[in-house]
């Protein structure tokens, strides 16, 4: 006890004094920043995972992508508080009839933190530099984002040309990704080389003044093309879960990333929490491939025993985070209207019954120990939850919980009957869950329940190369009625993304990512 209360007091005294910190240690200046070290901090952020690389090409953490939404920019973006996509720094696109070849006309006028100028050699370097073969093993998304790209053609100095190799409608939200899809300043990174994790530059409302004990601290980019950001200087520093809610009580941070569980323990006074569903999904899988659950109906029978409202309560406090098809409610092709099968535990009795099962069934069902964006009391609570629940129906569950690298070699060889897992979307875009989840195609890699339905593949495949969204939402609506009738898995809830506030700290948006932008943030007198 005594030594958490230190670490708590030199967290304190640290927030509180970093700029002192800062301040004595003027020297040390990448060339990121055009006005140097600010004397004092405006805002200190209290993120979750520590932070170690600024290179939108390698960062693969969600507190990494904070600050990078800050730093760079990519061609497009989403708009605030949705998934629909607007210019960034282009200012409009189009894409040829079939699909394959997207130009980009380039925003004019605009500058790297190093002074050197926006262009179509810019966007072309930032692309080429995640595709083999420059492509480094730690560049995480490269793959993701590009993988589908066959060329980059410069037309002229502010128009450039994305050739594909096959028509893909999902590319645009990729262009939107904090992670690998912004655009680098080449000149900073010829200049730092394996450095630019440290050294980070580009074109966004931010740029990087200072980064030592873990700490970024960023500064207002007077030379930005959008809105001036009205705070001045900005800290995110790493701290714990427990830490986080007693310096966002404190003052010492004026935001903070909390989980929803921590709400009872804000200094209301103070602060208040702002919370959101996020794009992820939480959901009992169950091997399509082999008894029992190679049987639709028998499918139906756990999905009618499980409790998604009680399961919701239980793991965010909030019974309206239960999952009602596979496409969390940020995403197009959301529909409120469509529901799984439910009924309870007598009907699910009467259902295994008729499926030849009439003293129920015997599974094993397998999950992890920690806890997931979408599942924040862990695995082991869950199944134990989740084995109540369908003991109900006759359903007996016996539950092994594994280290997480274990669980995924368990899952890889299909042990036991059913499992717990769940999905965080990428690019925000429906594809990423359905094609992800449940196409043939994603068997063995992510569709890990090896379900099959031609119809559904065909829809999903349809939706990938439809441009047109209102078409795109159709498909969607149609592949998820059929997938919620056949019962691959049981969704079970959304995830949700949560951040304290300081009550003077006005106008922090948290877009669907679960990243708050600042730019129309201000600090209330």
């Amino acid at each position: 006890m005594r030594n958490k209360l230190y670490q708590i007091a030199f967290l304190l005294l640290f927030l509180s004094f970093f700029s002192v910190v800062i301040n004595h240690n003027k020297g040390y200046l990448p060339a990121a920043s055009e006005k140097g070290v600010p004397k004092q901090i405006d805002l200190t952020y209290a993120v979750a995972e520590p932070v170690k690389s600024l290179d939108p090409a390698e960062a693969n953490n969600l507190s990494e992508a904070k600050v990078l939404a800050n730093i760079f920019e990519g061609l497009v973006r989403f708009k605030p508080d949705s998934t629909e996509i607007e210019p960034c720094l282009a200012t409009g696109w189009e894409v040829s009839p079939d699909g394959r070849h997207w130009t980009f006309h380039l925003r004019q006028g605009v500058y790297f933190h190093d002074s050197t100028t926006l262009n179509a050699e810019a966007v072309k370097f930032s692309v080429e530099r995640q595709l083999p073969p420059q492509k480094k093993d730690n560049m995480t998304y490269g793959s993701f984002v590009f993988g589908m790209v066959e060329s980059v053609e410069i037309i002229d100095d502010y128009t450039i040309k994305f050739n594909l190799r096959t028509p893909y409608a999902p590319f645009l939200r990729n262009l939107a990704m904090p992670w690998a899809a912004p655009v680098v300043s080449p000149a900073a990174v010829k200049k730092f080389g394996g450095d630019f994790a440290k050294n980070p530059v580009g074109t966004g409302p931010y740029a990087l003044a200072d980064w030592r004990d873990d700490t970024p601290v960023l500064v207002a980019n007077g030379r930005y093309w959008g809105r001036k950001p009205r705070i001045q200087s900005i800290a995110f520093a790493p701290v714990s879960e427990e830490q986080r809610l007693t310096s966002l009580n404190s003052g010492a941070s004026g935001i903070a990333d909390l989980a929803a569980r921590q709400r009872e323990s804000l200094n209301k006074e103070k602060a208040s929490i702002l919370c959101r569903p996020a794009a992820s999904l939480g959901y009992l899988g169950m091997f399509n491939n082999r008894p029992p659950f190679n049987n639709p109906r028998v499918r139906r029978a756990v999905c009618m025993a499980v409790d998604r409202k009680a399961i919701a309560e239980e793991l965010f406090g909030d019974p309206s985070l239960a999952a009602n098809s596979i496409l969390p409610p940020t995403l197009l092709g959301y529909n409120k209207e469509l529901a799984p099968y439910s009924g309870g535990a007598q009907m699910a009795r009467s259902l295994l019954k008729t499926c030849g099962y009439p003293d129920g069934l015997n599974i094993t069902l397998i999950t992890y120990h920690s806890a997931r964006p979408y599942n924040p009391v862990g695995g082991t609570e869950l199944a134990a939850v989740i084995k109540k629940q369908l003991a109900e129906a006759n359903i007996r569950v016996t539950v092994k919980s594994y280290p997480w690298h274990e669980f995924k070699s368990a899952l890889r060889r299909q042990e036991g009957d059913a499992f717990l897992f769940g999905w965080v979307g990428d690019n925000l875009d429906p594809d990423n869950f359905l094609y992800t989840l449940l196409a043939s195609d994603a068997i063995p890699q992510t569709n890990l329940s090896y379900y099959k339905n031609s119809e559904v593949d065909r829809l999903i495949s349809a939706a990938q190369q439809e441009h047109d969204e209102k078409i795109r939402q159709r498909l969607y609506y149609h592949a998820q009625q059929i997938v919620l009738q056949e019962t691959p898995l049981v969704f079970l809830n959304y995830g949700q993304d949560c951040l304290g506030v300081v009550k003077n700290l006005k106008g922090v948006e948290l877009n669907p990512f679960g990243i708050p932008l600042f730019i129309d943030a201000y600090i209330k007198n």
